[in-house]
């Protein structure tokens, strides 16, 4: 029961997004506004909420990031073995590999980790979804700027304006401000105006289940390619090869329990449905990415259920 009750609320929501948006119950424009409404305000107020407030300990964190990045680097090294194996060129390698590394960490894997950490006992809730939002303020960089790189040398287009793209993508990404804004505010202040935190909280209690829907209607959305090898190729590689990864250095950095499931729970998520959207304006393989996303997202449930499972 304690799988069913942390993931069952995630992907019912998801699947009432889609259900809505099938029965056109969502315009496209609405999902589009959606979209706009969940990342330019709910998430950075969730975001900056959960930061502004907390008490770090940097070094489980620190040590939790290195399990999600050495993941993230195991996706990308095998997600370029297949490439070769496959002897995929062009645009389709850039969105195969992409689709290995790029979770969707803040839609799922934040959920995920509040409802998982609410179901148990013997943690502070508090401290875990900290060390998991510091997680995400680091990793969402590397990935917009891993993905930028990948996708722009797919199309060989790596040249002296790339620095100047991938600074663009960090300084205008919400999360990575929001994130960023309230680790600054919590060195300096000790705590957030009541009327501040009670707005930030409401603002934030909304942006989780929101998120979720727009997964949903996005996923409705999706041209889906009929290229199925490499897209399941990509998600096997995202779904099993990324948490074995994390597992293995987790294990040999003597993790934490809490911690060990944070950075599972984050390798384990789908393919975030911002890799499609980069890879269509990039005029990269957007079909295949949207394949690969759509596929990862009905397949985690069986990833995150075992790694769930396992604590």
């Amino acid at each position: 029961m304690y799988i069913i009750n942390t993931l069952a609320p995630v992907f019912l929501v998801i699947a009432v997004g889609v259900g809505l948006r099938k029965a056109v119950f969502f315009s496209s424009e609405f999902v589009s506004s959606l979209n706009r409404l969940v990342y330019w305000v709910g998430l950075p107020c969730l975001l900056f909420y959960k930061t502004a407030g907390a008490t770090y300990d940097y070094a489980a964190a620190g040590n939790t990031f290195l399990v999600v990045l050495a993941g993230t680097v195991g996706c990308i090294a095998a997600g370029y073995i297949a490439v070769f194996f496959m002897r995929l060129r062009g645009t389709n390698a850039g969105a195969l590999v992409q689709g290995t590394f790029r979770g969707n960490l803040v839609y799922v894997g934040l959920s995920v980790i509040i409802y998982s950490f609410s179901n148990s006992s013997g943690f502070d809730a508090a401290k875990m979804e900290t060390i998991a939002v510091v997680v995400l303020a680091l990793m969402i960089p590397i990935y917009n700027i891993t993905a930028v790189v990948i996708l722009l040398a797919s199309q060989h287009r790596l040249d002296r304006y790339v620095p100047g793209k991938i600074l663009g993508q960090i300084i205008t990404n919400p999360l990575i401000l929001a994130c960023v804004s309230g680790i600054i505010y919590s060195a300096i202040f000790p705590r957030l105006p009541m009327a501040v935190d009670r707005f930030c909280s409401a603002i934030g209690q909304m942006s989780l289940p929101l998120a979720l829907l727009s997964i949903g209607a996005s996923l409705a959305e999706g041209k889906i390619s009929s290229r199925l090898i490499p897209a399941l190729t990509a998600s096997v590689i995202k779904l099993a090869v990324a948490p074995l990864v994390g597992l293995l250095v987790a294990s040999l950095l003597s993790l934490g329990a809490g911690e060990m499931r944070i950075a599972l729970i984050l390798l384990a998520c789908p393919t975030a449905v911002a890799s499609y959207v980069m890879a269509d304006q990039f005029g990269t393989a957007g079909r295949l990415a949207a394949t690969i996303v759509v596929l990862t997202t009905i397949l985690s449930m069986l990833s995150l259920g075992i790694v769930v499972g396992l604590f």
